[in-house]
């Protein structure tokens, strides 16, 4: 019988363990949704991208996308938390200037060569509308609010420099209608000054800020449909194996 009731405990936890890692997956959308005169402000970071030339003190707005090794990089990058750890972050960015054709460029270690890796698969297109796109159909405004280099300066080929950094942006809805946006990794930052290195980054985080009218709709989770009805009948049935075993454990008494 104490066999019985401890599969039953195990199956119970089991459920609500996966329910619960299902819910938090979904959790972390890359998109966002502007109504109209509604502001974003997104956090991001960004490696170099030109080897050789130096680490921009100013950078402009977004004006392109890289290419998609460049995209699938930073993605690897992004997901594998590189940037918070300074050696790790350079080894990406020696991943990064190889993946861009520079010659002389450090080969980097073992993260190096899995960024390098990762980049040969296609890079997952974002769900809503690239800022930058939107910014070009005059749908919105970006605004670079903040930028400065993360880190020490560092060794690199003859001289010392920074290689990555974090910056802000102001994402300003201009149009009539809601709009579903997002900042793909491999979004590219043009320097201020001529001959500086041009940043490609990704966003670390969105604070969203839509008319009162329909601030209530937006506070809601902005959670993936995509498989919920294969977890919802995944769920149902290990509640129907639950309430099955404690029925067996309650006659085992």
């Amino acid at each position: 019988m104490r066999h019985i009731r401890w599969m039953g405990v195990l199956l119970i936890v089991g459920l609500f363990s996966f329910v619960s890692h299902s819910a938090l997956a979904q959790t972390a959308p890359a998109t966002f949704t502007l109504q109209p005169g509604g502001t974003a402000t997104i956090t991001f970071e960004a490696f170099c991208t030109n080897f050789g030339q130096k680490f921009p003190q100013a950078i402009q707005a977004p004006n392109a996308l890289g290419p998609n090794n460049i995209q699938a990089a930073l993605t690897y990058i992004q997901s594998n938390n590189l940037a918070a750890d300074p050696a790790k972050a350079l080894e990406a960015q020696y991943a990064i200037w190889q993946l861009t054709g520079a010659t002389g460029s450090p080969a980097g270690a073992a993260d190096a060569k899995a960024v390098v890796a990762a980049a040969a698969s296609a890079p997952a297109s974002a769900s809503g509308t690239s800022v930058v796109d939107a910014a070009k159909a005059n749908q919105v405004s970006v605004t670079l609010t903040s930028w400065q280099p993360i880190g020490d300066q560092v060794q690199i080929g003859s001289a010392m420099d920074n290689f990555y950094g974090r910056g802000t942006l102001t994402v300003a809805n201009t149009s009539q209608q809601a709009l579903t946006l997002a900042m793909p990794a491999g979004t590219l930052f043009p320097p201020v000054t001529a001959g500086e290195q041009t940043m490609a980054g990704y966003a670390t985080n969105t604070q969203v800020s839509n008319p009162q009218a329909t601030q209530a709709a937006q506070q809601l989770p902005n959670t993936s449909g995509e498989g919920r009805p294969f977890l919802l009948v995944l769920a149902a049935l290990l509640l129907v194996g639950a309430s099955r075993m404690l029925r067996v454990i309650r006659l085992a008494r």
